[in-house]
């Protein structure tokens, strides 16, 4: 049987107060094997418990900007206007996957709330906070490379793409600062911003900055997508549900 992963909800970009899916982390779930169960980020705890315990696995995908309450910050001028229930789920939801030993695979936003939950922290501009920074904010179509990331030697993501470098696309406007504990960066982009990182104490747990969702044909993402599903299968056959 197919192993299950958890897709959060995005909050909606053209229906104020609800939440959707980009199907574009529906096509790369379903391309590397994997079935998909959407969970509602408006629902309460007992809910979010329930739906994890019939998943094999965790995906955060990108979209608005976290909370920076949560890491100390606070709100800036061109930034996204707080969504207190997705904030809350997937906090809830990261820390019982951890706890669990569940694999993890973090999208952007995804890999800032991975550190944020570990004690880390975000450049909340990167144009203003990061001299010399490259435009991290693609204006060409989201399926097109932006800039290079340097992919560190011996990590989990440069077994998984085999590579040491590669293009990626870029679609945001903050980062992660500070990694937090028990974090290690994996890739970074020419500029030092970090694109992508893991916990290495856990057998899968690990976010990029790049939106994989977006190039679901390329190899780098169907190589990152089947290694997460394998990562859920072998959970799935040590957990025997």
């Amino acid at each position: 049987m197919k192993p299950v992963v958890a897709l959060m909800m995005q909050y909606s970009e053209t229906v104020d107060g609800a939440f959707d899916i980009d199907p574009g982390y529906l096509r790369l779930l379903e391309f590397s094997g994997a079935n998909v169960l959407t969970v509602d980020p408006s629902e309460d705890d007992d809910y979010l418990t329930a739906m994890l315990d019939r998943a094999d696995g965790l995906l955060i995908p990108g979209g608005n900007d976290i909370d920076p309450t949560l890491y100390g910050g606070r709100t800036l001028p061109g930034m996204d206007e707080p969504v207190p229930l997705r904030d809350h789920a997937e906090a809830f939801l990261l820390r019982a996957a951890y706890d669990r030993g569940m694999p993890y695979l973090g999208v952007c936003r995804g890999l800032q709330m991975m550190c944020v939950l570990a004690g880390g922290d975000l450049y909340q501009q990167i144009a203003d906070e990061i001299p010399g920074a490259l435009n991290h904010w693609q204006t060409q179509p989201f399926a097109e490379p932006s800039h290079e990331v340097r992919i560190a030697p011996g990590t989990p993501l440069h077994r998984i793409l085999e590579r040491d470098s590669m293009p990626v696309n870029s679609v945001h406007h903050q980062a992660v600062h500070r990694p937090g504990d028990g974090v290690e960066v994996q890739a970074t982009a020419p500029d030092g911003v970090i694109e992508a990182a893991y916990r290495p104490d856990r057998a899968f747990f690990m976010a990029v900055q790049w939106h994989p969702e977006q190039t679901p044909d390329d190899e780098p993402s169907r190589r990152l997508a089947h290694a997460f599903a394998q990562a859920c299968a072998d959970y799935r056959r040590d957990h025997a549900k």
